[in-house]
């Protein structure tokens, strides 16, 4: 199973758009953020999954040179997780069957809210060829695993904003690779699924405290505890450069990327 980092970058972006700190001016590109994403490849399978479409998908399609799509995993409908979506067309007509999107009830129903075209029954040449599906769910509701392919997919319900309360999923690749980002709690029915993987990718913005979000360092607790054999930081701010992430972290757990590419 191969991984790439397609965005690392927290909703801003890295650089921020009219913000003068250090870490905007950089010239070390670790610290150019596009907004958090992932790709990831089963050996064998011909699967491309795509976790989240944020508004800087195409230049990451284009930067990683991503030919083709074969399905989508939507975190949430927060804009930086889906405002790239339209930006699949061109890869849908390469797909005799469109993509195939999953998500939850509350995001699937935010995406025909904003994205009315998409679901229009009118013939309309332009319109993204992509199939939306909720994520199964058993008898008491918890999320199901379900196959991509060869790919193995268990979602994790996540609890992102405690007022709403909004939630978020993470997915589990092939009981190997967790994928967690923009939360704040784990439900304990999903624990179970998160123990001794090979690798741990969690988003954490910022190294102090934040009411929707792990801390840095909380994020550094939560992949010792699960006993992952790798962890990675997602989601970054521009509080930290690259290499000061580099320094203060355990030796086993590294700041993520853009253009980073795991094999698990």
């Amino acid at each position: 199973m191969n991984v790439t980092v397609l965005g690392s970058g927290t909703s801003s972006g890295v650089p921020v758009v009219g913000k003068h700190t250090p870490v905007n001016h950089s010239s070390d590109p670790r610290d150019k953020r596009l907004r958090s994403s992932i790709r990831v490849e089963t050996s064998g399978g011909g699967e491309s999954i795509i976790v989240d479409t944020g508004p800087d998908f195409r230049m990451q399609a284009l930067n990683n040179r991503i030919d083709t799509v074969t399905n989508v995993l939507l975190t949430h409908p927060h804009y930086d997780h889906i405002g790239g979506l339209d930006d699949l067309r061109p890869l849908c007509f390469k797909q005799p069957d469109g993509i195939t999107c999953y998500s939850d009830e509350f995001t699937h129903d935010q995406i025909i809210e904003r994205f009315t075209y998409f679901h229009d029954d009118e013939t309309y040449y332009g319109k993204p060829k992509i199939h939306f599906k909720l994520l199964p769910r058993d008898e008491q509701g918890i999320f199901s695993g379900f196959s991509i392919g060869q790919t193995h997919v268990q979602p994790i319900k996540l609890l992102h904003i405690h007022e709403k309360p909004m939630y978020s999923v993470g997915y589990v690749f092939n009981h190997k690779l967790a994928y967690l980002t923009d939360f704040r709690e784990i439900p304990g029915e999903y624990m179970s699924f998160l123990y001794n993987l090979e690798a741990v990718i969690v988003g954490a913005p910022l190294p102090k405290p934040h009411p929707n979000h792990l801390s840095i360092y909380e994020a550094v607790d939560l992949i010792k505890e699960l006993k992952a054999r790798q962890g990675f930081i997602t989601h970054l701010s521009d509080e930290k450069f690259h290499t000061e992430l580099e320094d203060e972290l355990p030796p086993n757990i590294r700041p993520a990327f853009d253009g980073m590419t795991l094999k698990i």
